[in-house]
């Protein structure tokens, strides 16, 4: 297919961002929501005063909340209370955590941007929240107990296993919830995985140990050392398989409000049904696929 000549692809362009611009106005005008409206959705989803949430969410004009990024965080806060936690991830990439770490130079736990959105780069840089010193899966915390939630992460070879952000996440019977963003977002999922890791016929992490130069927040140089997940475990991976017990179970809470989708779990629902499914050896992979 030949290219289309420059006047044929402004052209082009000038639709689409008209078109955007359409859609954002339609919502603006009849599916705009406040931060009131958000939080009455976020109780419907079962988010109670005192919660630990980690929330992974988009932001865009045409989801419909009518305040800026900064007042979509307070939102949550506030609908947390003063007991509550808000966490979210903080990715530095958007490539699997072994293509990562093969190419990091160092991590700076203050510098380095969060690759999850808008909403996850905005909350690293409040300066009430703390960030988890470790380079594949930093966790952001604001809260009273930001100072537990994120202590000893750069300790842990396992990014996501014990002792981490997510383990205590689970502790505090805490959930996760899905602004915008498909339930296939799911960063705790990583944990459940390594809850299993040695049932599984192939490894989930690499024998490598990688040793990461970091800078942690009082802007001293140190060795983070973790493990990746494999390419096998990528490619046998098979996340609708959690999804679809998970939903049957009723687990996965949902609510709209404006032209934005709202879906919750409590984590140890999560880690309840991937439990049965070891039992009934039909976790999350295809446990038959032969390398190539």
């Amino acid at each position: 297919m030949t290219d289309l000549p420059d006047w044929a692809r402004h052209a082009k362009l000038a639709v689409k961002s008209r078109l955007i611009d359409l859609r954002a106005g339609f919502v603006k005008r009849f599916m705009s929501y406040d931060g009131a409206q958000l939080q009455a959705a976020l109780r419907r989803v079962g988010v109670r005063d005192g919660d630990d949430l980690m929330l992974h969410s988009a932001f865009a004009r045409h989801h419909g909340y009518a305040g800026t990024v900064e007042q979509l965080a307070d939102v949550f806060i506030e609908t947390l209370g003063s007991r509550g936690n808000l966490l979210m991830v903080s990715l530095p990439y958007r490539s699997s955590t072994l293509q990562y770490l093969q190419r990091l130079r160092q991590f700076d736990v203050s510098r380095t941007p969060s690759m999850m959105g808008l909403v996850s780069e905005h909350f690293r840089r409040r300066p009430d929240v703390l960030r988890s010193l470790h380079p594949t899966h930093p966790v952001l915390v604001h809260g009273p107990d930001a100072a537990w939630y994120t202590a000893g992460h750069e300790n842990t070879l396992y990014a996501c296993g014990p002792d981490t952000p997510f383990a205590r996440l689970a502790e505090r019977d805490g959930l996760a919830v899905f602004l915008n963003v498909p339930f296939g977002t799911f960063t705790f999922f990583h944990h459940l995985e390594h809850l299993v890791h040695r049932d599984l016929p192939f490894p989930l992490y690499t024998d490598e140990v990688f040793e990461v130069p970091v800078i942690d927040q009082r802007g001293e140089r140190g060795i983070v050392r973790t493990h990746a997940f494999t390419p096998e475990a990528i490619r046998r991976r098979r996340f609708p398989v959690l999804e679809r017990a998970l939903r049957a179970r009723g687990a996965i809470s949902a609510a709209r409000v404006g032209n934005t989708r709202i879906e919750a779990i409590r984590v140890r629902d999560a880690i309840a049904c991937t439990h049965d499914l070891r039992a009934r050896r039909e976790l999350f992979y295809d446990l038959d696929a032969r390398m190539p």
